[in-house]
């Protein structure tokens, strides 16, 4: 791995674990075994480094999304292939990361923003496009209404306030609210697909 690729994972890997305010350019060469000038010489300042390290994390999600649309047998597994892995992820970040980012660096908080407007906001339609194609989501969908719900849903997921972290298990409270999704807008051959994907008993 070339320097400047480890500088960045690590970087991303503490603010991550930390937050943004508390990591120093210091702790991030001390925890890459360089000196702080080194990083200097890749990175201008702690921004470009927050910056970069963000950009790759909603790369990441992207690139995902891409894989799970070409690789899913259909838009049920697609959606809950998705939902298991935005789980996976939140589980790995400290909610005090995108607080301080929303706080003290207002532009990059921007991008976030417009990925969850744009990218997350059009899988979602496109996901209820496919599943109706595919005779799975009911016809008389209105899709815009729909698809910002199902996001409004995702957001509460993670809202502390609405589910706090003490009280309630995130995969537990994304899993409910995706089945109470997908049964809302499915029809009778989506239903059963979606009680083999998410587990869910017959009777129940």
């Amino acid at each position: 791995m070339v320097v400047r690729e480890r500088i960045l994972e690590t970087a991303l890997k503490m603010f991550r674990t930390y937050g943004v305010k508390g990591v120093t350019m210091f702790d991030i060469a001390r925890d890459c075994g360089i000196s702080k000038k080194t990083v200097y010489e890749h990175f201008v300042d702690k921004q470009a480094l927050i910056d970069e390290g963000m950009q790759q994390l909603l790369t990441n999600h992207i690139n995902y999304f891409t894989a799970s649309l070409q690789t899913t047998a259909d838009a049920i597994e697609e959606m809950v292939r998705n939902m298991k892995y935005v789980t996976s992820i939140a589980k790995t970040l400290n909610p005090v990361m995108l607080y301080e980012i929303q706080k003290y660096h207002p532009d990059t908080w921007k991008s976030i923003e417009s990925f969850k407007g744009d990218t997350i906001l059009c899988n979602i339609k496109d996901n209820l496009k496919r599943g109706t194609t595919e005779g799975l989501y009911r016809q008389n969908l209105h899709i815009d209404i729909v698809a910002r719900m199902r996001q409004l849903q995702l957001e509460a997921a993670f809202d502390p306030v609405q589910y706090p972290a003490d009280q309630f298990d995130l995969h537990a409270v994304m899993e409910q609210v995706t089945a109470h999704f997908i049964l809302g807008i499915a029809t009778i051959k989506g239903h059963k697909l979606a009680n083999q994907y998410l587990h869910i008993k017959e009777d129940e």
